[in-house]
């Protein structure tokens, strides 16, 4: 960590020499709407935000949204088959539990799922993202529930100007073939932008084949002068195989390989479709009012099959979900931009309302000297009701004080029906509410620079099953909302023309985080835990063609307090699945209509899942580099790539076993290689 420390120190000392004449490598004027819910400057947001692009995203030849974070300060990538699906991001060391922790919004739209699977990555084709805001910390002010960590919200692209047509193929290793087309423009009142997509690839692994369809639009009209009327929609289809995961020792000795499948039939499927509605009217010229609506469809079915003997008896068991999840969102907002006397200010206030009833139709058998059938149905509906108000004041130009409140309620309603066993047929309701509030000064010490300091306390109320189990209907009636208070003092700096970047320190403590113990099989609540870090971006113009940008993440995350479990003390312990060291460089070199790229980024070992205990080895660290190369041509563009340049064999996830020396991975692709042509045109 120290050498790492030291050499971004001599490099900052070595770019301090006379500036070039381009712009600034670190923007500090782009526009974030996360922060507040309301459109600011980069620089005025007093919180660790960065913005990808969609430029960007193209550069890094990303086939998914999971290929976008892979090198972002403060970010991990975690996934269970290996491409999009089962994919997770974390932020802030939450480990196993960062789908619950981390919110995925798309334009301000909760798309994180109410149960513990999160959100869906695989919903959202990337040649419908116009950019990515990632907002690291607690961001339960502005966003309620699931937001512990931080929130990435996925603006969609618009359309404007003459009709525009583009055409992407994207084909690669493993059978990769991935071809969308897109029509945008716009016309006086009216624009729009439409997209359709599919993702098809055989995966690296047995039984890792995942075959997606996107249709998206994007419409926007204004009837009347203060009237703007905004209609968004999306269908996305899926089918994938679930491949299992692999024997670590059996690796090691040789008896099994990497892209073996240990579930050779598992599969599942999704449809999901949505639609979102606003309604934004110019109250004055300095109030504006929002009126949102959304309704989200999701229908999802998973197949599991294992075999086996005992004492040389043959035995089989399958079994099948069937699963539906219904959003419905209602979230009216105000924004005044009105001086309070004669000081600068932004008051925005808002409601939020999602309820969420969900259907688990699951059924199997055991066949072992006969067969012994189930079939449940489990339904369940969270409602989420939050009131929030957030003051932005300047008591003076350079100076900024932000203050932010919400309350917000969580209401369960559960049904749990055995056929086979009705006496094991039970119903539940209960409701909690919790408070966050968020306090920050931010100092714009001049055009090119600013520092906050802020202070936040946050919540997560449990998902549907964490607090009912959907297969035995077991409720645990003893698990309590987890709650939090986090400190984050931050910089961000364009002190020469080729210089810029930005530096974060957090502190955060949590009382009954919420996890999944594996000795008892149930949702527990930790008595508290803590986490510390460092992040940082540096982004260096080295020559007028030659870009550098450098990043570093330190996260210490650990059980905080005498804890048992097991019976055993794990004050001090570190938190599974959370390296405490990242650190990532791209170098790009632009000549002619040529952009070369090479990413390399390096994550550190740490625990796998389940092993609170700190007794297994740990997942060993991992150095990947990525490289691409474009060219590009009025409307034609080419771009070839090389992922895992180096052929690393690594695991992003691992699950210890709490009985033995044993561990679980999920290993991750090796080399592979993409090309990805581009053509745009007019009507």
């Amino acid at each position: 960590m120290f050498k790492v420390i030291f050499l971004m120190v001599c490099l900052f000392l070595a770019s301090t020499g006379n500036g070039l004449s381009q712009d600034a490598p670190y923007r500090l004027d782009d526009i974030v709407v996360t922060a507040a819910r309301t459109e600011t400057l980069l620089r005025e947001a007093p919180a660790n935000i960065t913005v990808i692009t969609s430029d960007e995203i193209e550069q890094k030849g990303a086939a998914t949204l999971i290929d976008v974070f892979n090198e972002e300060p403060g970010v991990s990538t975690k996934s269970f088959t290996g491409t999009v699906k089962q994919s997770s991001i974390d932020m802030r060391g939450y480990g196993e539990a960062a789908p619950q922790n981390v919110l995925f919004l798309i334009d301000g739209r909760r798309v994180n799922n109410v149960d513990m699977s999160g959100a869906d990555l695989a919903q959202i084709p990337v040649a419908m993202i116009e950019r990515i805001e990632i907002y690291r910390g607690s961001a339960s002010v502005m966003f309620g529930d699931n937001a512990s960590a931080g929130a990435i919200n996925i603006i969609l692209k618009k359309g404007e100007g003459r009709p525009n047509v583009i055409a992407k193929m994207l084909a690669g290793s493993y059978n990769t073939f991935v071809p969308s087309l897109s029509v945008s423009g716009g016309y006086e009142k009216f624009s729009y932008f439409l997209l359709t997509s599919s993702y098809d690839t055989d995966g690296y692994r047995e039984n890792q084949a995942l075959q997606m369809k996107d249709v998206f639009g994007n419409f926007s009209v204004d009837p009347l002068k203060n009237l703007t009327l905004n209609i968004k929609a999306g269908h996305h289809k899926d089918r994938y195989g679930m491949p299992g995961a692999v024997l670590w020792q059996n690796l090691i000795n040789g008896t099994a390989k990497r892209t073996d499948a240990s579930t050779p039939l598992d599969n599942a499927s999704t449809e999901d479709n949505f639609i979102d509605l606003e309604t934004v009217i110019k109250l004055a010229e300095d109030v504006k009012l929002s009126i949102g609506g959304s309704y989200r469809n999701r229908h999802s079915a998973s197949y599991f099959y294992s075999s086996g003997t005992f004492f040389g008896v043959p035995w089989t068991s399958e079994s099948k979900g069937m699963g539906r999840l219904e959003t419905y969102g209602f979230t009216p907002r105000i924004v005044i931009d009105r001086p309070l006397y004669r000081f600068k200010n932004t008051f925005t206030m808002g409601f939020d309302y999602y309820k969420s009833p969900t259907t688990l139709d699951t059924s199997g058998g055991f066949s072992f000297f006969g067969f012994t059938p189930t079939q449940t149905l489990a339904d369940i509906t969270k409602t989420d009701y939050g009131v929030y108000a957030n003051e932005k004041f300047y008591p003076f130009d350079n100076l900024i004080l932000d203050i932010g409140y919400r309350t917000h309620k969580a209401a369960y309603d559960a049904t749990y029906t055995d056929y086979v066993t009705p006496s094991l047929s039970t119903a539940y309701r209960a409701h909690d509410r919790k408070e966050a509030f968020r306090a920050s000064i931010n100092y714009l010490f001049s055009k090119t620079g600013n520092a906050f300091i802020t202070y936040a306390k946050g919540f997560r109320f449990p998902s549907t099953d964490e607090l009912i189990n959907t297969q035995t209907g077991m409720i645990t009636t003893d698990l309590r909302p987890q709650t939090g208070w986090e400190i984050n003092v931050g910089a961000r700096w364009n002190p020469f023309k080729r210089f810029g970047g930005s530096l974060t320190l957090f502190q955060s403590k949590n009382d009954d985080e919420i996890f999944y113990n594996p000795f008892t099989f149930t949702n527990s609540n930790y008595e508290r835990t803590r986490r510390r870090g460092i992040e940082t971006q540096m982004n260096f113009l080295v020559t007028k063609d030659i870009k550098l940008g450098i990043g570093y993440t330190y996260t210490e995350a650990k059980f905080d307090g005498s804890q048992l479990i097991n019976n055993t003390d794990v004050d001090g312990n570190d938190i599974p699945l959370v390296p405490k060291n990242k650190f990532s460089s791209n170098i790009s070199y632009s000549f002619n209509n040529f952009v070369v790229n090479l990413i390399a980024v390096y994550t550190g070992n740490r625990y796998a899942i389940s092993d609170q205990l700190n007794n297994h080895r740990k997942l060993p660290g991992h150095t990947t580099c990525d490289f691409n190369i474009s060219y590009k041509y009025k409307g034609f563009e080419a771009l070839f790539g090389i992922k895992n340049l180096t052929n690393t064999e690594y695991s992003e996830f691992g699950v210890a076993s709490t009985t033995s020396s044993r561990i679980n991975l999920y290993p991750s692709p090796e080399r592979n290689y993409f090309l990805k042509l581009t053509y745009a045109f007019g009507l």
